[in-house]
């Protein structure tokens, strides 16, 4: 639920464009992992990343692999890749994810010089690949912020004044709406 004088910003490692399709503002989304609508060259042969919107690749289900024909470098006519971090990755190109990585910091000096209240709500953040925790975190410490963790199996937070949730998204989401209406 958001409100009228309510500045949010998202932060997510989740590649697959979700909050945009929700109708999220894309300037207010950094995506530390990259996006599955985004393409690079594989090589690279550029800085270049393009929109991959009407890009249709399509998938062999029973061995999970792209069929051809593959997308192209629209410079060199290489192979495209998408512009998402992959393990072991040393070619990802961050130049997207840098642009919305510094306004994400511009949002919080301004939340900080202005003297805004932050809260920051994780949903879903695994120990397992732990940048959306850590980030959460140092956020939080940093803002004197409260930390609202939703997460039915990794809930456990690092500070009293925090929030621990072990609930699926939905249900804490909910819950936290009926708490809100019970305060008005």
């Amino acid at each position: 639920m958001r409100g009228k004088n309510l500045a949010d910003i998202f932060f997510t490692s989740n590649v697959d464009g979700q909050f945009q399709t929700a109708g999220y503002d894309d300037s207010r989304i950094e995506e530390c992992h990259g996006s599955i609508h985004h393409f690079q060259c594989v090589q690279p042969c550029s800085d270049d990343i393009w929109d991959a919107s009407d890009i249709k690749v399509s998938i062999d289900e029973g061995v999970f692999e792209a069929l051809e024909p593959l997308p192209r470098c629209r410079n060199c006519g290489g192979t495209a890749r998408p512009n998402i971090l992959m393990f072991g990755d040393w070619s990802w190109n961050t130049q997207r994810t840098d642009i919305q990585r510094g306004r994400f910091l511009r949002w919080l000096q301004g939340a900080s010089t202005q003297g805004m209240p932050v809260a920051v709500v994780e949903i879903g953040a695994g120990k397992a690949v732990s940048t959306v925790r850590n980030l959460s975190e140092q956020v939080a410490r940093n803002n004197k912020a409260t930390l609202i963790r939703i997460n039915p199996r990794d809930y456990a937070v690092p500070h009293e004044r925090d929030i621990s949730l072990p609930l699926g998204a939905a249900e804490a989401i909910n819950f936290i709406v009926e708490c809100m209406e019970k305060e008005r």
